[in-house]
């Protein structure tokens, strides 16, 4: 008979979920920003230069990283049900 109620494990996997899923937002939100500084108000330039955008490697590995542990987390749950 399986166990019912919150286990140490469902809080583990819970508490994982929503920790992935939080890095995944904020890395969502930092792309956001980075497509406003490059679409909407790009710096003024006199010549083209090629532009490299700091932030942008490390907001596609959170939004990568983060969906990534969260689906896996997520699915485990589902089965646990």
């Amino acid at each position: 008979m399986p166990e019912e109620g919150l286990t140490a494990w469902k809080a583990y996997l819970y508490t994982v979920s929503f920790i992935a899923l939080i890095v995944a937002i904020a890395g969502a939100v930092n792309l956001i920003a980075v497509a406003i500084e490059v679409f909407v108000y790009p710096p003024p330039q006199p010549y083209p230069a090629p532009q490299y955008y700091p932030d942008l490697p490390g907001s596609v590995a959170q939004v990568v990283v983060g969906l990534v542990v969260w689906g896996y987390h997520w699915m485990r749950l589902q089965k646990e049900h």
